[in-house]
Order: C-alpha cells, then structure tokens, then sequence
C-alpha cells in the first residue's frame, strides 16, 4: 500500500501544473517586482493603500536589463535577503518564477509568517560554461527555519553550454502531501519534498537571497489551486 500511496502523491503534485488538465483552472495572479523597487526606494518596506505592499529585508532592489529582458537586482549584503508579499495567504497551487542563471543563490520562498519563519525552495548557480561541452551546474535545495522540517533534501540540474548565463524558469507545485519543483516545464519533478500530515503552508509567498549573494529575477506569479479540486486530490490519496 506504501507505493500506491506515494503513487497518488506524486500524481497530486503532477495535476498541479499546468499540463492541459483544464478542470483545475488555477486562479493565477502576477506580481509586479518593479513595485518591490519603487517602494524600496521611496517607503522603505511598502506602500500603503496598494494592492501589494512588499516587504523588504536585507537587500536593496534595483532595476536591470539581463538577457534581454527587464528584470530586477537585489544586490549582496552579508546575511540572509527576504522579500515577501505583506499580508498573503498561500496555501496550495503554484509558484513560478524566472531566475537568470548568472552565479547566484536565490529561492523562492514560502510559508512565510516573519523574516525568520519561512520554507524556501533554493537555487544555487554555479559559475557559466565557457566551453561547448561544459555545463553549468545548478544545485537546488529545500529550506525551513522550522526545526522540524528542516531535513536535507538537495537535488540538482545541469544547463548545456548554449543554454548557460541564460534564463530558467522554476515553478514549486505545493499539495497538502508534497512540495515538487519543475524546471523549464518538465513533467518530473527536480526535487521532491513529502510533507508530514501535520504540516500546514498557510503564509505569504516571496523571494530568498543567500548570505553574502546578489540576485536576478523576473516573472514572478502565483496560480491558486481551486479548493473543491484540491478536494477532490485529497479524496484520491485517502487524506
């Protein structure tokens, strides 16, 4: 019964993305990270009486062109970097996020109740291939500042040379029974984390950045799991 089990499970985590099951019809939502600079720069922590008041820890955020796109820099600073969504609630669907594949630790971060309180999916980048053959090595890492959960989960992907210094695109798919990331739309899943049947993810949603790490980041949006589908999910994994 343990394999059937851990089947369903990763079945729930699979019907999360976005692979032409159009009965889910997540409610998707995308949040301007060129908010989260103006606001740093001008309220230090959010502003108030919009529609998303962004909180900063740590960081500084600035505007920057990467690969052609227009995205945002936070820079380095000893110590852990947090930005999040004041006042979000997050519990099952979606969390995507563009990540530019430039030498850097950044996640994307969860369960968020404070700057110390928080789960974290972490990406951390190694240095670009300067040869055709070499590949740039992409560690990814699964955090909680819960004690209790705190158990090492690391996994990894590699990007070929044409593709390295380039953009990736990390979506965290999170059930009530695991939390899965995909990369670049795959269909099986980077690094899979199974979740207790205690554990709750009720917090907001946002960005990490590792000790002494700047980052680069775009695209970062949400899709909401409708709750009588999430049900139904339960209902198929006996929970």
């Amino acid at each position: 019964m343990g394999k059937v089990k851990q089947f369903f499970s990763d079945l729930s985590a699979l019907l999360f993305m976005s692979i032409g099951i159009s009965a889910t019809r997540p409610k998707q939502r995308k949040f301007d990270l060129r908010r989260l600079v103006y606001d740093a720069n001008r309220s230090f922590g959010g502003s108030r009486g919009r529609e998303e008041t962004w909180v900063l820890v740590n960081r500084a955020a600035s505007s920057v062109e990467y690969e052609s796109r227009q995205a945002v820099r936070f820079d380095s600073r000893p110590g852990t970097g947090l930005a999040w969504i004041d006042g979000l609630r997050f519990q099952t669907g979606k969390i995507d996020l563009k990540i530019a594949a430039s030498p850097q630790n950044v996640g994307i971060a969860f369960d968020i109740g404070s700057e110390r309180d928080f789960e974290a999916i972490c990406f951390y980048i190694g240095n670009e291939a300067r040869n055709e053959g070499e590949i740039q090595r992409v560690v990814v890492k699964y955090l909680s500042t819960n004690p209790d959960r705190n158990v090492t989960h690391e996994s990894h992907f590699d990007l070929p040379y044409a593709r390295s210094g380039e953009w990736f695109k990390a979506r965290i798919s999170i059930s009530r029974e695991v939390i899965a990331v995909f990369i670049d739309g795959g269909n099986l899943p980077t690094l899979r984390v199974g979740l207790s049947e205690d554990a709750e993810v009720n917090g907001s949603v946002g960005l990490w950045i590792g000790p002494g790490s700047s980052a680069i980041v775009d695209d970062f949006r949400i899709h909401v799991v409708r709750k009588d589908f999430e049900n139904q999910i339960r209902s198929i994994i006996g929970r």
